[in-house]
């Protein structure tokens, strides 16, 4: 499990932080009235995290207004609403915070199933689109779902399931899938981790690894700081040139 250091901010591109938030099921995409469950992972004593999110109404602590029944370490909301969009994140007294999930709420009866956390490059990933109808318990993809990444279109799968055998890099972005006559999904992030280092981290600069484009920098200034004070004597001097030539030409017109 990989756990993360304190953050001023909850955000996409973020320090490691001292506790891992994960959802079940594990996907960012969920239907109106389903369950999920929010787990905070923390490196020590659990006392003192709350679990917080942010959606269009505002900033609130989840477990304390209601939103979900607190377990633990576990936060569990028994039914879905669109007012639930968000992002979600875990907090402690001290301003630590963990990783940050993002939540959406679909109005209508297809949705596209993505793990909610980034994967690691050469996992094997699933990527499933279900069918629900608002009074029916259990999803279902029991269909040929067309799947989209990025607005392009990547085929059409059987059981409603598109398997990547080894993620890469490439695989990484929006994916969206369609049912034959149901319509089709909101659109879903895959993140990919690329090797040790998370893609949602800042990668650390290496030392002295700008001095080089600094001092390119300065010669390129430089070297185009000549030019243009070569460039403003050249036209002054023809500027003058030109004026001298047109004094001259008055001159004769003025004494014939």
């Amino acid at each position: 499990m990989v756990l993360h250091s304190c953050q001023p901010n909850p955000s996409l591109l973020s320090e490691p932080a001292a506790a891992t938030l994960s959802i079940h099921p594990d996907r960012s995409q969920f239907y109106r009235y389903e369950t999920l469950t929010l787990n905070c992972a923390v490196s020590g004593n659990f006392s003192g995290w709350t679990l917080r999110r942010n959606t269009s109404s505002g900033t609130f602590l989840s477990s304390e207004d209601g939103w979900c029944r607190q377990n633990g370490s576990s936060c569990i909301n028994p039914s879905t609403f669109t007012s639930d969009n968000g992002v979600f994140w875990c907090e402690s007294d001290e301003g630590c915070r963990s990783n940050v999930l993002s939540i959406t709420v679909n109005v209508g009866v297809v949705i596209v199933e993505i793990p909610a956390r980034p994967v690691a490059e050469g996992d094997r990933v699933t990527v499933r689109c279900s069918h629900k109808e608002r009074y029916v318990k259990t999803a279902v993809s029991d269909f040929n779902a067309s799947f989209y990444r990025n607005g392009v279109f990547m085929g059409i799968h059987p059981e409603g399931t598109m398997t990547i055998p080894a993620v890469s890099e490439s695989d990484e972005g929006f994916y969206t899938c369609k049912h034959p006559t149901k319509g089709a999904s909101l659109q879903s992030f895959l993140a990919v981790t690329v090797g040790a280092q998370p893609r949602d981290v800042l990668p650390t600069a290496r030392p002295g690894m700008y001095l080089p484009r600094l001092v390119c920098s300065v010669l390129l200034f430089i070297f185009y700081t000549v030019i243009m004070i070569v460039c403003v004597i050249r036209y002054r001097q023809w500027a003058r040139a030109r004026a001298d030539a047109e004094r001259r030409v008055w001159d004769r017109v003025i004494a014939d």
